[in-house]
Order: C-alpha cells, then structure tokens, then sequence
C-alpha cells in the first residue's frame, strides 16, 4: 500500500497524514493518549485490499503532528479534523472515529455528509467539556459519574440516517456497557445498524485474535457496501 504523505496548516501547526491515490472517501480519526494515525495501518491496508483507500492523519499532540494536547480541546479536534477533509478528502462517505474520536466523528456527521459510520470503542462527552482544553480542568468535568449521560452525542445519532458499526470490547474499563447500549438505541432513522462486542477485548487491545480482526474487517466492509 503506497501512502501519499501530506500537511495541513491548521492555525500554525501542520497536521501531519497520509492517503492512499488522490482521493479518499474513507477518513480514520484516531484516539487519545499515546493514539496516532499508525495505529490503524493494519485495518486500512486490508480495507485498501477490499477497494477502500482511506486516508489517516494525526492530531495536534499525537504522532508526527507533534505539539501538546494541552493546547487544543474537543472543539479544536473537530474544526483539526474538518480542515484535512476540506482539503483532502471532501467527498468523504466512510468515517470511522476511535475512543475519544468517536465522539468527533459523530460531531462531524452534522456538518458533511457520511454514508457509513464505524465507531471502536467509542467515548462520548458531555457538552460542558466541548470547549475545555485537555488537561486537569477537562478531565475534572468528565470524570464526574456519569457525566456522559447528557452528551449531544446520543441528538446527533437521531438524526444519522447512513450506516453504522459500533465496534465495542467485552471487558472495556474505559467504555461502560450502558453507554454502548444507549448510543446503539439512539440511531432512531438509521439505514442500518450493529453493535459488535469483541469477546475478551480491551480498550487497547479491541482484537486479541487474529480472526477477531478479520471479522470486524469483513463487517465494515459489509455496511461500506450497503445501498
């Protein structure tokens, strides 16, 4: 799989990705923590296989962007996010969002278009933190109990008529079942939609088998080729 290296200038930063041709319409949206856009180069080489180039990029903090994540905010990862797919990928159909992306691609189906929406282990926030920049402040506001619960996240699904995939781990100490089952139930106008628990799955480890993997390969393959 040959990857096309690129930047964008986002408010003095360079957001550093890569994509596979010219255009993509799939656009992966890696997490937090130590998360870069490598993470995912195992499942988009084999989507690439299957006929699906994608294109992946790394935040302000992570990976070859570099920076702190201190300096920008769930708001900021929104507006990082739409400024590489104006630019690189502007017939976007595929988005799939990982832990704290989930939230971001969700976000996103507000303001383009998405045919299909994968979520892996998905995060959700409330909006009381949209705006907050990471650090000791942010993580005050959602570490409060339940402080999901009030997310915009769950609106947002109701009016998602595309696809969706929710990709979830059976022993996730991050993601707690209800969140899963409430997201699933909000996507009321769906076209489609499944939510898949990976048996023995963690958080950071959402494939501990290899037929793990290609299962859920074959299962966003499955809804990227939905009518």
């Amino acid at each position: 799989m040959k990857l096309n290296k690129f930047e964008v200038n986002f408010n003095g930063h360079f957001l550093k990705g890569d994509k596979v041709g010219e255009s993509c319409e799939t656009v992966f949206l890696h997490g937090a923590g130590q998360s870069s856009r490598k993470r995912f180069e195992k499942l988009r080489k084999s989507l690439n296989e299957k006929g699906f180039p994608s294109l992946g990029f790394d935040f302000i903090g992570h990976g070859e962007t570099g920076g702190e994540m201190t300096d920008t905010s769930l708001n900021i990862r929104t507006k990082q996010a739409m400024s590489v797919i104006d630019e690189h990928s502007p017939q976007i159909l595929n988005l799939i969002g990982s832990s704290m992306s989930a939230y971001t691609a969700i976000k996103l189906t507000e303001m383009i278009s998405v045919k299909n929406l994968v979520l892996m282990v998905p995060g959700i926030y409330t909006p009381k933190a949209y705006t907050v920049n990471f650090g000791s402040s942010f993580s005050k506001i959602i570490r409060l109990e339940n402080s999901w619960h009030n997310s915009d996240a769950f609106d947002i699904l109701k009016k998602f008529k595309g696809n969706l995939l929710i990709l979830a781990a059976q022993n996730d100490h991050v993601i707690p079942q209800e969140l899963l089952t409430m997201l699933f139930d909000s996507a009321i106008n769906a076209n489609s939609k499944k939510l898949h628990i990976v048996k023995d799955a963690e958080h950071r480890n959402l494939f501990p088998k290899e037929g793990d993997f290609e299962l859920a390969v074959d299962m966003i393959h499955n809804i990227f080729t939905l009518k």
